[in-house]
C-alpha cells in the first residue's frame, strides 16, 4: 500500500470515528450532569457504532434502573457488546450477569470465563472474582494455586479483601506451592508490563 493510500485511510477512519466520539461525549456530559434521557439517546448512538465504552455505559443504564426501567436483558445485550472488545469493565459486569442469571440463565462456567477474560485484561475486581471461583470450584476445578495467583494480583491493587483471602487460602497451602503461585503472578505482571510497554 502506497504511503498516499495509507493517508486515504487513516483520513477516512478519522472522518467517520469523529462523529462517534462526539455522540459519547455528549452522551458523558449528560450523564454527569443527570440527564439521563439524553445520554441513554447519545450512548445509543455511539453504541450502535460500536463505541464499547458507550455500550459498556448502556448496560449500566438498564442493569442499574438509571433514568428507565430496570431491563436486564438490555444490560446484557450491551455488556456483551462491549465484552467482546475486550472491555475490561464490561466483561466483569457480564461475567456478574451470568452468575445471577439476570438477562440471561445462569451459567457458573460462563461466568468464570467472562471474569478471567477480565482479569487477563488487567481488571482487579475480576482478579479477585476469578481468585474467589477458583477457591470455591464455580465454574471450573478447585485450583489453589491459580487462585492465590489472582488473589496476589488483585491485592497488588490494594484490595484488603484480596489480602485477607489470600492469607486465608495459603494456610491450607504447601510452601512449594505458594511459591509456584507466586512465581507465575510476578510472570503475569511482567508479561502485562511488557505489553504496555510495546504499546506505548
Amino acid at each position: 500500500m502506497s504511503v498516499r493510500a495509507i493517508y486515504c485511510f487513516i483520513a477516512v477512519g478519522l472522518l467517520f470515528s469523529q462523529p462517534l466520539f462526539a455522540d459519547f461525549t455528549r452522551g458523558m456530559h449528560a450523564y454527569t450532569h443527570y440527564d439521563y434521557q439524553t445520554a441513554r439517546e447519545q450512548f445509543t448512538l455511539a453504541g450502535l457504532n460500536g463505541h464499547s465504552d458507550a455500550q459498556y455505559y448502556l448496560g449500566e443504564i438498564y442493569e442499574g434502573g438509571v433514568g428507565v426501567p430496570l431491563d436486564f436483558q438490555q444490560a446484557f445485550h450491551w455488556y456483551m457488546q462491549a465484552a467482546k472488545q475486550s472491555h475490561a469493565r464490561a466483561q466483569a459486569r457480564l461475567a456478574g450477569l451470568y452468575a445471577g442469571g439476570r438477562g440471561t440463565g445462569q451459567d457458573w462456567v460462563k461466568s468464570f470465563n467472562w471474569y478471567l477474560r477480565s482479569a487477563e485484561n488487567g481488571y482487579p475486581l475480576a482478579q479477585f472474582e476469578v481468585g474467589l471461583l477458583y477457591t470455591e470450584g464455580k465454574g471450573t476445578a478447585v485450583n489453589h494455586v491459580e487462585a492465590y495467583k489472582w488473589l496476589t494480583l488483585a491485592a497488588s491493587y490494594g484490595d484488603p479483601e484480596a489480602l485477607s483471602m489470600r492469607q486465608a487460602l495459603a494456610a491450607g497451602m504447601s510452601p512449594a506451592d505458594i511459591a509456584k503461585a507466586a512465581r507465575l503472578a510476578h510472570t503475569w505482571e511482567s508479561r502485562r508490563e511488557s505489553r504496555e510497554t510495546d504499546e506505548e
